[in-house]
């Protein structure tokens, strides 16, 4: 083991704070409502923090190694386009705004208030289905990260049997995780997240700074300069020569995410916890910001460890990397696992247990919310709407728990025995494209089409779980069906295509999801026009309009006109709208820049790779650094408040035990407190 006395204490104190603060949080829970949503108490930090921490997970850095493996900075450039796209969906609050307005406690719930109790539950039981089979793929993966970044042993002697360490280490992790999310449920989730999330931030600095003044710069350019014509790790406009990572991934990669905008159900349980629609708007405003540190300190950790293996000056630690890399199974956990080990390798003591610590925040955080999220789903989603009578609240909250164990030990054995066969972003993919290539467009529908129909929603999800199932078993076992798909297709070119790719399937897992998702998108939209016999009232379901009040109504017809465009409404402060505009000008900024940047190369020629290296070290690491010192700070502030308010609106707030999620007639049994207070202006 590589790891030293102050790395396990730099781990360790940490860890046990959080681990005191989940026990504290027991006795917060005290209704469903207070498992699912912490009774709708939340600030705009505390969810800003505590949603982003579950995306700073190892298993998405090391997807974001592999893709650097191989592409290098080239595809940053392309990036920024998407970027100011979704930045400006978050901004307008759409999908996130309406769906708090509807006071649903969970993500398919929205589908029975606006739908049919059966789309709810189809929807639901794909998303548990995809969900814990994605799910499945990662702790494995994570735990071995540890074994290789750690430099433990493969195996250890557990009771006299030997037991692979990857499988011990993921077994830990799941029950420190399992414990997180039933101590208080949702409560529990978002303070320990928060908590993560600031105390990561600190750490983010610290391996960052390492990273700056142990690998120059000079070394960094000189291994990223040392790309093959047509396959560059730095320039954009010199990608044309690679397979996957190329211009056709950001395109199809960009279609897919408007797709699947907030229609995974991604992040539900934090936007239901906002204590308004507001709130949780501001929350994904404050989330383009809260990035920044976690941005600075992954890029530099990708930066040194592709340094490392490319660099003549790193020779004897590429060594080390490439003679490790050897006791790792298949060629594909060989390519998953190179860049972590050497990232082990160049952290010096005490940084690299700051990045432990980080990395197992980000697990217990990811594991968290998921093992919540799946088995709060499947009871509510797919289980209460066939009850006909309605669970007590102590036993509503125990089969919830429950619920979340059983999905925790279905994800373990599963992730034991997987193997992977593709590039982690394309295998995670084709398992979401299950759920995600029909639920994605039945929310866009939900929230913002009044003829949407059920039958439209039914046959999107349908025929996107019967391929997205096909494809994903299709593909794993292509080697053996190969040979004979080619003999029944004869020496035609059908035949001949398939014989010249039948060691892999020819098309990669986005490729394929983009196929799903276009062909469940187009027949949702052909059935719920050829259906749609009255449009649906959304003001009913989003409480605006004649649902909601004269006064709130006349407001928004007086706003300015930017305002308008904006949506800015007599919620937002002198504060909020500051900082509202300024994100606005902030990403509109770098958007100018970059399109100045195209203008240039497509009328006055290339730029060098020596320009574009310079561009990326500004922009990704010096910029990044510089925003990761100011946000660290302002975010403690603001969620060291938001932890204040928690606290007392919890001990505060009065609890309805109808308000389990149940759904009568288009109508939340339960009614949110929320509901009195006069309606805000809506996306």
């Amino acid at each position: 083991m590589t790891l030293t006395k102050l790395d396990l204490i730099v781990i360790a104190v940490p860890l046990l704070i959080v681990l005191g603060v989940s026990v504290v949080m027991r006795k917060y829970l005290r209704s469903v409502a207070d498992f699912l949503a912490a009774s709708r108490c939340a600030g705009r930090y505390m969810i800003s923090t505590s949603a982003s921490e579950i995306y700073a997970t190892v298993v998405l850095m090391m997807t974001s190694m592999e893709m650097f493996s191989r592409a290098g900075c080239s595809l940053n450039f392309w990036n920024a386009f998407p970027g100011l796209l979704f930045f400006i969906f978050g901004l307008l609050g759409l999908v996130t705004y309406r769906f708090r307005e509807t006071r649903v406690l969970t993500f398919h719930q929205l589908f029975e208030v606006r739908y049919s109790k059966n789309v709810r539950v189809l929807a639901s039981f794909l998303n548990v289905f995809s969900g814990v089979f994605n799910f499945g793929v990662l702790p494995a993966l994570a735990a071995r990260f540890f074994v290789y970044f750690c430099g433990f042993p493969a195996h250890l002697t557990l009771l006299g049997a030997t037991v692979p360490t990857f499988a011990v280490i993921m077994t830990g992790l799941m029950l420190l995780s399992l414990y997180m999310a039933l101590s208080g449920g949702q409560v529990s989730i978002m303070v320990t997240d928060a908590l993560e999330g600031m105390i990561s931030s600190f750490f983010y600095l610290i391996v960052a700074g390492f990273i700056v003044f142990t690998v120059s710069f000079s070394q960094m350019r000189t291994a990223l300069m040392s790309g093959t014509p047509g396959q560059s790790f730095i320039d954009p406009f010199d990608i044309g020569g690679r397979n996957d990572f190329n211009g056709w991934f950001v395109v199809l990669g960009l279609f897919l995410s408007i797709c699947y905008y907030r229609g995974g159900a991604w992040q539900a349980g934090f936007i239901a916890a906002a204590k308004s629609a507001h709130e949780s708007r501001m929350a994904q405003i404050l989330g383009s910001w809260r990035g920044a540190s976690y941005g600075a300190m992954a890029t530099l950790a990708t930066l040194g460890a592709f340094t490392l293996l490319h660099h003549p000056d790193f020779g004897a630690q590429r060594l080390a990397v490439e003679q490790g890399i050897q006791s790792v199974g298949s060629t594909q956990l060989q390519t998953q696992m190179r860049m972590p080990m050497a990232l082990g390798v160049l952290l010096a003591s005490g940084v690299k247990g700051a990045f432990c610590a980080v990395a197992v925040f980000g697990i217990l955080a990811s594991q968290g919310e998921q093992l919540h999220r799946y088995g709060t789903t499947f009871l509510q989603d797919v289980v209460l709407p066939f009850r006909k009578k309605p669970f007590e609240a102590k036993q509503h909250v125990w089969w919830l728990k429950f619920c979340s164990v059983a999905v925790a030990v279905f994800v373990c054995v599963f992730s034991y025995l997987y193997k992977p066969v593709d590039y982690l972003i394309m295998l995670t993919q084709l398992i979401g494209v299950i759920y995600l290539g029909g639920v994605g467009v039945a929310t866009w529908g939900a929230l913002y089409w009044k003829r949407g129909t059920t039958q439209g929603a039914l046959v999107s999800l349908s025929l996107a779980g019967f391929f997205g199932i096909g494809l994903n078993v299709l593909q794993p076992l292509w080697p053996n069906v190969a040979p004979t798909l080619a003999r029944w297709c004869g020496d035609g070119s059908v035949g001949g295509y398939i014989a010249a790719h039948a060691d892999k399937f020819p098309l990669n897992g986005l490729q394929l999801s983009v196929i799903v998702t276009a062909f469940a998108a187009a027949s949702y939209f052909i059935v719920s026009w050829l259906t749609c016999r009255q449009p649906f009232d959304l003001d009913a379901m989003l409480h605006r309009g004649q649902h909601g009040t004269a006064a709130a109504n006349l407001a928004a017809a007086n706003r300015p006109w930017y305002e308008r465009l904006f949506d800015v409404d007599d919620n937002f402060t002198r504060g909020d709208k500051r900082l509202l505009y300024g994100t606005l000008v902030w990403n509109v900024f770098w958007q100018i820049v970059a399109v100045s940047i195209l203008l240039w190369t497509i009328f006055r020629g290339r730029l060098s790779a020596n320009w574009w290296f310079n561009y990326s070290i500004v922009v990704n690491v010096c910029i990044a650094i510089v925003l990761a010192v100011v946000t660290t700070i302002w975010f403690a502030f603001g969620v060291t408040r938001d932890l204040r308010r928690l606290f007392v609106s919890l001990g505060e707030v009065h609890r309805n035990d109808a308000d389990d999620g149940t759904v009568r007639n288009h109508h939340n049994l339960g009614e949110d407190p929320a509901a009195t207070a006069p309606p805000e202006k809506r996306v």
